[in-house]
Order: structure tokens, then sequence, then C-alpha cells
């Protein structure tokens, strides 16, 4: 039996990051937990959320932040072709543009996400 993530609302995961005092947490946790449930999914032991989360955003000062979404973008793509979709794509770019738009890259990834899971 195949590990599967877990389907949530997109606009409850991107509308969690405007209540203070929760949203930067709330970012962080659904982070982990995609990073998480894609570990299981594809069986990628390189995939370490700790590190992507806590540790090298540290130690880089905060530029890995803007790495973070095409990797997000190339491992939502394996997940999306081994799930058997077509017509999947690496959407890294896209995910990095929309987090400047208050932080709407939440909402595409776990669009994207909802797709593996329900496939």
């Amino acid at each position: 039996m195949e590990v599967k993530g877990t389907v949530r609302a997109p606009a409850l995961v991107w509308g969690l990051i405007f209540i203070p005092l929760i949203g930067p947490f709330s970012a962080l946790f659904h982070r982990f937990t995609w990073l998480s449930e894609l570990k299981a999914y594809l069986g990628d032991e390189s995939i370490n959320p700790v590190m992507d989360i806590i540790v090298f955003p540290i130690v880089s000062c905060g530029l890995y932040g803007f790495y973070m979404p095409f990797k997000m973008g190339k491992l939502i793509q394996r997940a999306q072709i081994k799930a058997g979709m077509a017509d999947a794509q690496d959407q890294g770019l896209m995910f990095l543009l929309f987090s400047f738009l208050c932080g709407f890259s939440l909402y595409k990834e776990q669009e994207e996400l909802n797709k593996v899971w329900s496939a």
C-alpha cells in the first residue's frame, strides 16, 4: 500500500499565515508536513524536513527561502509523475513568484499536492 499525504483546503493553509503570532509557525508547520509526506511517498531519504525548515534558513541568513520554492516545485513534479499525472511540470518559478504575493505560494503548493494525494 502506498503512503499518501493528506488533502487539505488550500485557502485554509494560506489563510492561516495572516493570523498574528500563528502565521509564521503555520507556514513552517505546513512546509515541514509537506516535506515529510513527500519523503514517505517518494521513498527519498535525502529529503530532510528539519534541515530544510530550520537549519538551512538560519545558516543562509534567510536566502534559502528563495531556493525552497524551486525545491518544492521539483519534489511535487516527481510526486505527480509517480502518481501517473501526464502533465506534471516543475512549477518552482511560479511558486517563487507567488511567494511575493502575500505568501500565495502556500496555496498553490497545497493545490498541486492535493492533485497527487487524490490521484
